[in-house]
């Protein structure tokens, strides 16, 4: 017996190890991250939903939340068009659990981010799975998304890009299933998740559109398909908006108005944000087309970036070749040939649709391309697509020859990973060099402040003032420090009454950036975090 034979022999065994796997390691290190800066504002987003829903159905309940926390009403808040799929569940959660403890509703949080995550992982796999008809295929590409830094450190406490990235997956793996098997269940289930995607952004609206374009070429093109995929197409079309509506209770008083100005809100946030890009502070609203993707190709694993340029082109020249010998009627010429080839297109799609609209609508975006972390999957499905090619053209004889040195390529990520543990988020390949401090934010979302004001708690018996230079709010790095270490700490503005200084390096007023870091001179320093010997965050003491 082979060893491709022996494994395939205990494929659901080894799976399962795989995830369980995986899902322990996520349970044993979520406590190790730091907070960002955006997560209470967002748990508040929560709050005012759920406060809004008890208004309608539990009117009884509503001073419970009170007590927890005090939220204005839905008519004014202000960021009502922020989809509140994973708030509403997370503050109900806290609300029916009890949970007091700042540290603790946070870790709930984090923890909930991290399933969301593990889930995605699994559909991920099976989209994998179904498209290469190989479930080592389909571990393959969970590793590679797993093992992309950034992405796994973000799995933690990225409430908005990696759920929204984890609904995407989960959708196109609906929308596929859709395509090849057009029937009411199939509709429902890509209506359901459709709807979770867009109530997280309504940016996830792309993957619908381009899912039902598909649809409608098939439709077209196959007499047969469409007398079978009218009605799971009609199915699609109201239940779709129902499940919208239902998810996102600020659209319930006016459903289409309110969606429609969540929309208008997608290209452009009035915010006066400045991105270190390129060692310049260019503002967020107008940043040069390129932003994203050179941000792509500095922070994703250099192994993943020439699968993606292979696969890439050979599906471009395959779709180019499509279309110059496209006659009517004839499928061995039509634009795809068979599922396979389907799936691809689709896949290259949901890539470039998104990518083109933000470079085209000049799309506000800040803190590198987060923003744009839903359209990784698709990338990394190129990739293997690119992995695909080799296999085909070099290793067919020897495809396990080929397994053992992906894998083996892989590994430097992964140890890489657990040397910089928990700051993965810092993760750049050589292309960007070694001076990328100055060139590209590092820490933007403060995560490192964590241990900044850990280290300030364990080392200093006395009960102390922190403050911060450049843009950072410390006061949620606090709350998310232990109790003990909590009531030690005190933060304040006035640098000059300062114990502490930390330094984040992240200044969003960009032009302002000496002035902002300046640390007073009667202050010395006293404690560094780096990865890879570039310092992310500095703690000054004053001196006595």
């Amino acid at each position: 017996m082979t060893m491709l034979s022996y494994l395939n022999s205990k494929k659901n065994l080894l799976v399962f190890l795989y995830f369980f796997v995986f899902f322990f390691i996520g349970y044993s290190i979520f406590p190790d991250y730091g907070i960002s800066l955006d997560e209470d504002n967002t748990r508040l987003g929560g709050f005012v939903s759920l406060k809004y829903i008890f208004e309608i159905f539990f009117p009884q309940h509503i001073s419970s939340i009170d007590e927890i926390i005090i939220v204005p009403s839905m008519s004014d808040w202000n960021e009502w068009a922020i989809g509140p799929i994973f708030d509403i569940p997370t503050a109900y959660l806290e609300w029916i659990l009890q949970i007091e403890d700042s540290r603790d509703f946070y870790l709930m949080r984090h923890f909930v981010n991290f399933l969301f995550f593990f889930v995605s992982v699994y559909f991920f796999f099976l989209l994998i799975k179904q498209r290469y008809n190989s479930w080592i295929i389909g571990i393959l590409g969970s590793t590679f998304l797993i093992f992309s830094p950034r992405i796994f450190a973000h799995s933690f406490y990225n409430n908005k890009d990696i759920v929204f990235m984890s609904l995407f997956i989960i959708t196109l793996y609906t929308g596929i299933k859709l395509l090849k098997k057009p029937n009411f269940i199939n509709a429902i289930y890509f209506s359901f998740t459709s709807a979770l995607a867009i109530d997280i952004r309504v940016s996830g609206l792309v993957l619908p559109t381009l899912i039902l374009l598909f649809y409608i070429m098939n439709m077209l093109h196959d007499s047969d398909y469409k007398k079978k995929t009218i009605k799971p197409l009609l199915v699609f079309l109201l239940t779709a908006p129902i499940f919208i509506t239902f998810f996102w209770p600020s659209l319930w008083q006016n459903p289409l108005t309110k969606f429609v100005e969540a929309f208008s809100s997608l290209s452009n946030f009035d915010v006066n944000i400045f991105n270190l890009y390129l060692g310049e502070y260019i503002a967020a609203k107008n940043l040069p087309w390129h932003y994203p993707i050179v941000w792509i190709f500095i922070s994703t694993p250099f192994l993943y970036l020439i699968l993606f340029v292979i696969g890439f082109i050979f599906i471009l020249r395959r779709l180019i070749k499509r279309v110059s010998n496209f006659e009517d009627n004839n499928s061995y010429n039509d634009v795809w040939r068979g599922d396979d080839e389907f799936y691809d297109l689709v896949v290259l799609s949901s890539l470039l649709a998104p990518l083109i609209y933000i470079i085209s609508f000049n799309s506000t975006l800040y803190d590198g391309w987060r923003h744009l972390y839903f359209i990784y999957p698709s990338f990394l499905m190129i990739s293997l697509f690119g992995f695909h090619i080799i296999k085909i053209l070099y290793f067919k004889k020897r495809k396990n020859l080929l397994l053992i040195i992906t894998f083996l390529l892989i590994s430097p990520t992964g140890i890489w990973m657990i040397q910089n543990h928990p700051y993965q988020n810092i993760y750049f390949n050589f292309i960007v060099g070694k001076d990328y401090k100055n060139k590209f934010e590092v820490d933007y979302w403060g995560l490192s402040n964590l241990e900044a004001l850990e280290q300030i708690a364990k080392n200093d018996d006395r009960k102390v003032n922190v403050s911060s230079v450049g843009t950072s709010d410390l006061s949620i790095s606090k709350a998310f420090l232990l109790k003990k270490y909590r009531n030690k700490i005190s933060v304040t503005n006035q640098i000059e009454n300062s114990h502490y200084i930390i330094n984040h390096y992240r200044n969003w007023l960009g032009q302002d950036v000496n002035i902002n870091f300046t640390t007073p001179s009667n202050y010395i320093k006293y404690y560094e975090i780096k990865v890879d010997d570039v310092t992310i965050n500095t703690v000054y003491k004053k001196i006595d």
